[in-house]
């Protein structure tokens, strides 16, 4: 048995010669029969490749391999059916095949079948031999699911979207494409109308046109902007006899980068007749340079005076500075840059050197890929080179200073540092520039508010202070720093920080500081309760959440003895175990305190030997365990419910086992089918009884979401459920209930039966059932259910106790179910005798 898939080629070549193979996923619960099945199967037809699978889960998840041409599933199987099975199926894979071969055929099981999608329903009783029928049924449903499944594996796979609409305007189908661009899920939409699911498409062109479409039966393409999506669609559409075929793709991205292109060619147009630059257009076949009049004007030349050569510009460049600006056209013509870039000095007709920012790229190549035409600017930087020549001066001079020096711009990025810095920082000064500042982050984490951008509105002028910050190789570094704000002909320029390392002058005070912080969140901060007691068990101090959770002042518990909020501990036995323990030794135990108001809590506490300036002293910490212990205990009773489900399993099950193994050996031995029909009562008292177990194993749990109910309409409910053989029930009450419905009835349920099976020695008694609103006691709230059948056995304590019966057929759970509801409401639940001699079970739920 196999699932693997082999290339597409290799299989058709192969299908000339053999025909190909049909990869079938058989699941049934029953791992036996699920292999003799598979192996039936494939001996009836060579083709077959069966792979069992007991597991529903694990068929689901297999399916979506695609190893598999088709699934034959059994009806029943634990937790779920081939009907559910066969959906979730549909859901992930909805061109699979799926044939339902079950054991406990039925019309109802057949039409569900069909109306869930089944390929095939096929009972395995349905001929002499059904897996020739099977076999038979598989082999045609593959045949023709496989050209279906070609095909649409080809549309998903298409790069455009694509959907077909039928003449009624209904979406018939979406391949993967076009329910992702449509952000809908197919199934969601087929069947529907396009007008009804996209309405903003009337009135549009796309209306228009794929109405035309279906009119002239006409081919359409057009390119539209769909609001639906927010997109720019390109539309084909190819009209045929049954609706319309349409292919479309998302052209968003080329529609915006012409809208784009367009505007960036108008901004250029206006930023160029705006801006100080000269412009030139150089033909490279010829060289002819066509400059404009701002480009001659820069070097203090008319238009007119410039020729339209190369020469031109080459003549006037600095002869320091000519190799530089060939080097870099050469690599731009090359393509080794996106852009031609290089600043050079030229001289102007005062013979004066100007600085020029000169920028280009070529716009036109030939066949070849050599540049045919280039276009570019100049702008002249004489002014800025100036500024430049100076401010590389001053950083000289800032590079000798000892301090730290910076100028951070608005973002707290670095735009100078001096060479101190960057030994700080361990980082080269370009790779440094454009850094945000450890030091600014530092000080924002460290002072209120935003000090640093109160000196970037303008709301201060100066900043000083100290912090400590983590430099490469130099942790915990204190620094002192001041930073003034830098206004440079009336506009914000950046502000100036000088900082210098102080960590050995402040790290004795700073660890002081630390010392002390920590302690006093040890104190305040802390979520334990915390105190500090002597060797004679005296309570030295105690912090504010210790106070809060005993009730008491904190200067109240100061003074007091520790087996004064202990309540387990014996004064003795105390001062032996600190006694005992070592310096920084740390020990762990278990007790309970008392607070002020008598309560007590659980706690957890660890004890700390600590030398207090050389005193002996000891350092509790004490956690509330309320939590932990409720949770510890409802494990406990989890685990005990569980030894009780296990006991009941493994005694009462055994009985009608033995039963059925006993008549089966019996018919095995004398041919008697009267012995297997013992056998089948057998296995029917197991089902009962395995069924109220697991309704036993459910119930204590938390009944989920309540709502008030009618007591009333849930007990005629439940009557209507059980099989009272002629007994009747009286509802005098029109009480309603906070109760979960459900669970409410199945309580009812259990005690009817138990009434109706218990209450009377033969099905022709007469047996009334009554359900009232009251229960006996002074103010008790609740109902009971009373009839007036034989009452309690002797032994009526036992009632609610799991499998007890004093019926033989009887499994003993019942009323075990019914406690178990009632206690996951907060109820309780008596069995009392009732006023006419029946059995009376009373309900108190408050």
């Amino acid at each position: 048995m196999t699932g693997g898939d082999g290339d597409g080629s290799t299989a058709i070549a192969a299908g000339e010669s053999s025909p190909p193979s049909i990869r079938v996923l058989l699941v049934d619960d029953e791992p036996g029969f699920a292999d003799t099945a598979a192996s039936l199967v494939e001996s009836r037809d060579d083709r077959f490749e069966v792979t069992p699978e007991t597991d529903p889960s694990e068929a689901l998840a297999a399916t979506e391999s695609g190893a598999f041409d088709c699934v034959v599933s059994d009806y029943e199987m634990p937790g779920t059916n081939g009907i559910e099975l066969l959906k979730s199926v549909r859901e992930r894979r909805g061109d699979l095949p799926f044939v339902l071969f079950t054991g406990k055929g039925s019309e109802r099981i057949a039409g569900e079948a069909v109306a869930a999608g089944a390929d095939g329903y096929l009972p395995k009783d349905a001929a002499d031999d059904p897996y020739d029928a099977l076999v038979s049924r598989v082999a045609g449903v593959v045949s023709e699911a496989r050209p279906d499944r070609r095909f649409t594996e080809h549309l998903d796979r298409m790069t455009d979207a694509f959907c077909e609409i039928d003449a009624e305007w209904r979406l018939t189908y979406l391949n993967e494409r076009a329910a992702e661009m449509l952000e809908r899920d197919a199934g969601d939409l087929l069947g529907d109308q396009i007008w009804e699911r996209f309405p903003a498409i009337r009135g549009t062109l796309l209306e228009e046109e794929f109405r035309a479409a279906m009119a002239d039966g006409e081919q359409r393409a057009f390119e539209r902007r769909f609001e639906a999506i927010d997109a720019d669609l390109a539309v084909d559409v190819y009209p045929s006899e049954t609706g319309l075929s349409v292919y479309f793709r998302d052209v968003t991205e080329r529609k915006e980068r012409e809208r784009e292109l367009r505007e960036l060619s108008e901004r250029l147009r206006l930023a160029v007749e705006g801006a100080d630059v000269g412009v030139w257009d150089w033909d490279l076949r010829t060289d002819e340079v066509r400059f404009d009049e701002r480009w001659a004007e820069m070097l203090g030349y008319d238009r007119s005076e410039i020729a339209f050569e190369l020469s031109e510009w080459e003549d006037r460049v600095h002869p320091d500075d000519i190799d530089e600006a060939w080097a870099a056209l050469e690599a731009h013509f090359a393509g080794e840059t996106e852009y031609y870039r290089c600043d050079h000095r030229m001289r102007s007709k005062s013979g004066e050197w100007v600085w020029i920012r000169d920028r280009g790229r070529v716009v036109e190549r030939d066949a070849d890929g050599d540049p045919v035409r280039a276009v570019g600017i100049h702008i002249d930087v004489t002014e800025e080179k100036e500024r430049e020549r100076d401010l590389e001066r001053y950083r000289r001079l800032v590079d000798e200073l000892p301090d730290c020096v910076a100028v951070y711009d608005a973002d707290a990025r670095f735009e100078l540092a001096n060479d101190r810095i960057t030994a700080v920082y361990d980082t080269p000064r370009e790779e440094l520039i454009g850094r945000r500042s450890r030091l600014i982050r530092r000080i924002r984490e460290t002072r209120d508010g935003d000090p640093f951008a109160a000196l970037i509105e303008g709301d201060r002028e100066t900043l000083s202070g100290t912090v400590e910050i983590e430099f490469p190789g130099r942790p915990e570094t204190i620094v002192d720093y001041g930073l003034r704000r830098l206004v440079i002909d009336g506009e914000f320029d950046g502000v100036l920080g000088i900082s210098r390392d102080v960590t050995d002058d402040r790290r004795r005070q700073r660890r002081l500081e630390r010392t002390s912080a920590r302690l006093e969140a040890l104190y305040d901060g802390s979520p334990d309760m915390i105190d500090i007691h002597d060797e004679t068990g005296e309570i030295v101090d105690v912090n504010r959440v210790m106070a809060a959770e005993l009730g008491y002042d904190p200067e109240e518990l100061a003074g007091m003895k520790v087996w004064d909020v202990d309540r387990e501990m014996d004064p003795e036995a105390a001062i032996e175990m600190w006694d005992e323990i070592e310096m920084d030794e740390t020990i762990r135990l278990e007790t309970t305190f008392a607070r002020a108001d008598g309560t007590a809590f659980p706690v957890e506490v660890h004890v700390r030997r600590i030398d207090v300036h050389g005193e002996d002293r000891f350092l509790a910490s004490s956690r509330d365990i309320s939590e932990r212990r409720a949770y510890e205990e409802r494990i406990e009773r989890e685990n005990e419910r569980l030894d009780e489900f296990a006991s009941i399993v493994s005694h009462d099950l055994r009985n009608p086992l033995s039963v059925a193994e006993g008549y089966v050996d019996l018919a095995r031995e004398t041919g008697d089918t009267a012995s297997l029909e013992k056998a089948a009562d057998a296995l029917g008292r197991m089902d009962e009884l395995v069924g109220d177990l697991l309704s036993l194993a459910r119930e204590g749990r938390s009944v989920g979401e309540t709502e008030s109910v009618s007591l009333a309409d849930v007990a005629r409910e439940a009557w209507e459920s059980v099989d009272t053989a002629g007994a009747t029930l009286n509802v005098e009450t029109d009480t309603t209930l906070e109760a979960n419905r459900t669970r409410l009835r199945e309580l009812l349920e259990n005690v009817f039966r138990n009434s109706v099976e218990h209450g009377r020695d033969s099905p022709d008694e007469p047996l009334s059932v009554r359900v009232g609103a009251r229960a006996r006691g002074p103010g008790a709230a609740g109902f009971h259910v009373e009839d007036d059948g034989g009452g309690l056995p002797d032994d009526a304590d036992r009632v609610f106790e799991s499998g007890f019966t004093t019926d033989e057929s009887g499994t003993g759970l019942g009323l075990a179910i019914s406690e178990r509801i009632a206690e996951a409401h907060g109820w309780t639940v008596r069995a009392l005798n009732g006023e006419d001699g029946g059995a009376r079970f009373e309900f108190r739920t408050g």
